[in-house]
């Protein structure tokens, strides 16, 4: 019965990958490489580490409620999933990511109750999206892998073992193989932007600051949030709504900007989380924790796109997710690379 369990696990991911692919233009869009990690801090626990390798089509130029029939039909379909905004500028993507997450101490090989315990996720995801100056929607639909299943257990070992770093010696405790689906919607509202001015470093500055609320829905993880952005820099009424508090995703803004731009940016965000199967997951062990449910989150960037290239990188923090942890914040860097193709 497990076999035939696992066995329809991976037809179901594989057969989904297949079809993400075939749905993906051969030459177009912009691709995305995006890495986050802790050891910038100098720590190695809770979520420790993230890879999303995604793509998003060219921005199309939305008069009508639906897309082209030209689009491919899973897209269309989510698509609909949206609020009837006008005069917006349509795009649609996928992504393949993996994160994990440990316990603070993980040169230790027992079981830890008291702390969060290890757990893998691979997911595959595809979205819709509306970018506007001044609005911009995204919709995510994803199916995931927590458990043994997803490989974090071989990713940290063989990249701590490059880089010299403490080698992980509890993943035999991590939480069990489960199928994850998950749904999840942000909007992006502009509340003020400045008028352009002409900077010492640069030309057509401005500054802006917007709201964005974010739901997700599933078994992995059920949460909604609020938050303000600060933005400031050049071009940023065709760049509004590319960022996002979703992991792994980066709108197209080599499609957008022909010349080189620059802006920073800024986020706090405040939420309330459901579930999560990171820490309330099957266990080989009794564990002892309970999730925290508030939560909060800051962070601290930069994107630059010059050419068919953009660069986005920041510092985040967040808040801790089970009650009895004694640190209050953790936090990690992040890095996205993305080209047109």
């Amino acid at each position: 019965m497990l076999r035939t369990l696992t066995t329809n696990k991976h037809i179901i991911l594989i057969t989904y990958l297949s079809g993400i692919c075939m749905l993906l233009p051969a030459s177009a869009g912009q691709l995305n490489i995006q890495l986050e990690n802790d050891g910038i801090f100098a720590n190695d626990g809770n979520y420790t580490n993230g890879f999303a390798l995604g793509w998003e089509s060219k921005p199309l130029l939305s008069h009508q409620h639906r897309l082209p029939s030209s689009v491919p039909l899973l897209f269309q379909l989510q698509h609909s999933f949206r609020l009837p905004i006008m005069q917006t500028r349509s795009a649609w993507g996928a992504k393949l990511s993996q994160r994990m997450w440990t316990p603070n101490e993980i040169d230790s090989p027992e079981p830890q109750s008291h702390d969060r315990p290890y757990a893998g996720l691979l997911e595959l995801e595809s979205h819709s999206a509306d970018y506007g100056a001044q609005f911009a929607q995204k919709n995510w639909l994803t199916i995931g892998l927590i458990g043994p299943k997803s490989r974090a257990e071989q990713v940290q070992k063989r990249v701590h073992s490059i880089t010299g770093s403490t080698t992980p010696q509890g993943w035999q405790h991590q939480i069990q193989d489960q199928v994850t689906l998950q749904f999840a919607y942000e909007i992006d509202a502009l509340l003020y932007r400045a008028k352009k001015y002409r900077g010492a470093l640069f030309r057509n500055n401005q500054w802006e600051v917007s709201s964005y609320s974010h739901l997700a829905l599933g078994n992995f993880k059920t949460e909604a949030s609020l938050g303000l952005m600060f933005r400031w820099g050049g071009m940023l009424n065709k760049t509004f709504g590319r960022l996002s508090s979703h992991f792994g995703h980066m709108g197209n803004t080599s499609e957008v900007i022909r010349t080189s731009n620059i802006f920073l940016f800024s986020k706090m965000q405040i939420g309330y989380r459901f579930n999560d199967l990171s820490i309330e997951g099957d266990l080989p062990y009794e564990s002892e924790i309970e999730i925290q449910h508030k939560q909060a989150k800051l962070a601290l960037g930069l994107n630059w796109t010059v050419d068919n290239f953009a660069f986005t990188w920041s510092l985040n923090s967040y808040t801790r997710a089970f009650v009895s942890d004694q640190k209050s914040w953790y936090s990690y860097g992040s890095l996205t690379l993305s080209c047109a193709i």
